[in-house]
This record gives structure tokens, sequence and C-alpha cells, in this order.
């Protein structure tokens, strides 16, 4: 009986300057080595059944990352960690595989939590923060458009290092460069970020790492 597993995984060093499509293909390629019996799609040209939370932008890390894959044989979920860290690449490390029900983790992620390693004033951050409205020019499939971000600005705190907690997944998402960007009042860029995690709703709609 097939299983569906929710793998969590870091992205790092130089994986972080290889996009979206190619990022699959290196993990589609890491389950062939390890040999993991993962279930395969029907059809003409069947594929690996897999599927990533929120695509990362280019040059960004991610610290806590999740694909969804199904197994479609009996393994336990050490099993498949250890398999596929003896299989990945350098910069990629699977930290977890857990099963789970319900929605796959890109329908289910509403919130991401982001790392920026410059200096920000707490004068910016409250700014931001104490704002009602921050209407700004955001690009949308129509092209430019006026649209009030302060909703999607769930969170901003100060300690080493300047952490956002942002609306994020297909719903809902907000660019964290241009949060950065309304911090420093410069040009910011996708290397000087982190994603640190990714949330969901839990049935008692609470948010939760996925």
């Amino acid at each position: 009986m097939d299983k569906k597993i929710r793998l969590r995984f870091s992205k790092q060093e130089k994986l972080r300057f290889i996009g979206h499509l190619d990022f699959l293909r290196v993990f589609q390629q890491m389950i062939r080595r390890a040999g993991l019996p993962i279930a395969y799609s029907q059809g003409f040209n069947p594929h690996q059944i897999i599927s990533f939370a929120l695509p990362l932008p280019l040059g960004m890390e991610s610290i806590n990352d999740y694909a969804d894959i199904t197994i479609a044989a009996e393994i336990t979920p050490a099993e498949i960690v250890q398999t596929l860290n003896a299989a990945a690449p350098q910069g990629l490390l699977v930290q977890a595989a857990t099963p789970y029900e319900g929605q796959n983790a890109a329908a289910a992620t509403i919130v991401a939590d982001y790392s920026f390693a410059e200096k920000v004033s707490p004068e910016s951050v409250n700014k931001i923060l104490s704002a009602e409205t921050l209407v700004i020019p955001k690009k949308t499939k129509s092209g430019l458009k006026n649209t009030d971000i302060r909703p999607d600005i769930l969170d901003i705190t100060v300690t080493d290092h300047v952490q956002m907690r942002l609306s994020a997944g297909s719903m809902k998402f907000l660019n964290p460069l241009l949060v950065a960007e309304l911090l420093t009042g410069e040009k910011a860029c996708n290397s000087s970020l982190s994603r640190v995690e990714l949330y969901r709703k839990n049935d008692n709609n609470e948010l939760t790492p996925l």
C-alpha cells in the first residue's frame, strides 16, 4: 500500500544558486541513487510522485523546507532519512521523514519565517509594525498594481538577525525582499535572506510547522 511521506530538509551552500526545476532534478537523482521505493505516476511518461511546499527563490537558502513523496514499499522513516542522506549532494540534508494525511505541503502552507542578515534600526521596524496600511507597487499577473502589504506582515523582531513572519503559499504570498527593502531603504538580494520555517494551521486553528 502506498504511503505519503513528508520530508523535512535544508538547502544550503552551492545548491542555493540553482533554480527550482534544476533542484527538482537534483532531488529526483538523489532518490534514484538511494534506491528509495518511491511511487511513480501512471501514463506514457511516468515520473516520481514528489511535490515541494514552496519554491525557494534563487540565491536564498532554507533551514527547514518540505517535500511530499509517496512510497510504494514498506520502509521506516529512519531508513528513508538514512538512505537519502547517503545519496544526497553537498548542501542538501534530509532531517526528518514523517507520514502525513490530508493536504499536501503546497496546499497547506500559509506562513513563512525568514531571517535577514542586514542591520536595521528599531525605528524602521516600528514604522512598519505601527502602520495601518503599506501600499506599494507589487508585481502581479496583470502587471504592477498598488497593493496594501501590511496585512501580510505578521511580525518582525530583531535579535542577532532580523526575523520576519510573512504570508506565504499558493493563496497569499509576500516576497520577503519587499519587506527587507522597506526595512533598509536599499535594494536587497536573496542571498542576504534565509527561509527558516513554513507553517500550516492545525486542527485548533493554530500555526504549526509543516
